[in-house]
């Protein structure tokens, strides 16, 4: 090849590198690869058929979620509100400090699986701190925009839904 034809085709692919950069730049991750990690929680509501919003666990809840690369994952979320128990054994609770535990926390994991058509996920719960939910397979939307991670799943009994906003962990 002489000289000329090899700097013909250096300058080509020198103008044509930033079409390919952008092109791989402009596509947007899978919805798998955006949820993988660690989530904080930022608020969990039930939103009502009427529309109207009630904060399930306070105004400030905590929880965290973890989707992990093999189809696992785990959710607690909890109430930032609940009363210490008197004695310090967590078997020792009295009926009222134990219902503020059963009432203020849910914890659950499992597999789960996306579809990237419908923005979906779809999880089967192994076990949970609510027994009913054990082995139950459920369904929620996720939308991801940055470092933030809405889930929401319908609420059969009430007709609305719950609406549960997470942050990237750090």
């Amino acid at each position: 090849m002489n000289r000329l034809a090899i700097v013909g085709l250096s300058t080509m692919a020198s103008l044509a590198m930033p079409l390919f950069a952008g092109n791989a730049f402009g596509q947007q991750e899978t919805l798998a690869k955006q949820l993988l990690g660690t989530w904080t929680l930022l608020s969990h509501e039930s939103v009502r058929a009427d529309g109207s919003r009630f904060r399930v666990y306070g105004a400030d809840p905590k929880g965290v979620a973890f989707f992990g690369p093999s189809g696992h994952f785990i959710i607690t979320v909890m109430r930032s509100d609940r009363a210490k128990y008197v004695i310090d054994l967590p078997t020792q609770g009295t009926s009222e400090e134990n219902k503020g535990t059963a009432q203020g926390t849910i914890t659950y994991f499992g597999t789960y699986s996306l579809s990237e058509a419908d923005r979906s996920i779809a999880i089967h719960i192994e076990a949970s701190s609510f027994p009913n939910w054990n082995g139950a397979d459920q369904k929620r939307t996720v939308a991801i925009t940055g470092d933030q991670l809405t889930l929401m799943a319908r609420a059969l009994q009430t007709g609305g839904h719950a609406e549960v906003i997470w942050k990237r962990a750090k």
